[in-house]
């Protein structure tokens, strides 16, 4: 058995000093590269498909409890311009917590009670093993890709139980 030595001790084990977590922690103590310092962002593109206006909105970074108050914000405005209808982009989504599933179940729910629909794109397996696990996925249709996703709005086919208004979480 080799011994480490004092260099390997102070610097390369984690320790509970100031900057550094137990061993557990995927974190490396740098600030950056610590979960919540990861960036949420969030862009809309508008789309004309036909005669539908369609909202692109393309979610990057963590969606969790405190970010998805922004995403919450953002969908919230673009109901209040009539959009009716989401292609969520998902591509660089690296996160999503309860709270972010709930926006989205929320924003799906509103969406349909106004004959409009969401559809998602390039979800991650990470992503979608955890809709899959909770049954979003039975409720949410998602395309391999954009193409296929604005093919459906035109065209669409049945995408699974509707979302009741006195469904919740």
């Amino acid at each position: 058995m080799s011994h480490l030595s004092r260099y390997e001790c102070e610097h390369l084990l984690p320790s509970h000093k100031a900057g550094h977590y137990p061993e557990r922690s995927r974190w490396n103590g740098h600030r950056e590269e610590h979960p919540m310092w990861k960036k949420f962002e969030l862009e809309t593109i508008p789309t004309q498909v036909g005669n539908l206006s369609i909202q692109k909105v393309r979610i990057s970074g963590y969606l969790d409890s405190s970010t998805f108050p922004q995403l919450q914000e953002h969908l919230d405005n673009l109901l209040k311009q009539d959009h009716h209808y989401y292609l969520l982009d998902l591509e660089n989504l690296d996160y999503i917590s309860s709270a972010g599933l709930g926006v989205l179940m929320g924003i799906l729910r509103e969406v349909r009670e106004k004959e409009g629909d969401l559809k998602i794109i390039n979800m991650s397996e990470k992503i979608s093993r955890v809709f899959d696990l909770l049954g979003f996925s039975r409720l949410m249709k998602v395309y391999p890709s954009e193409q296929e996703a604005l093919d459906a709005f035109l065209n669409p086919a049945p995408t699974g139980p509707e979302v009741a208004p006195e469904d919740r979480f």
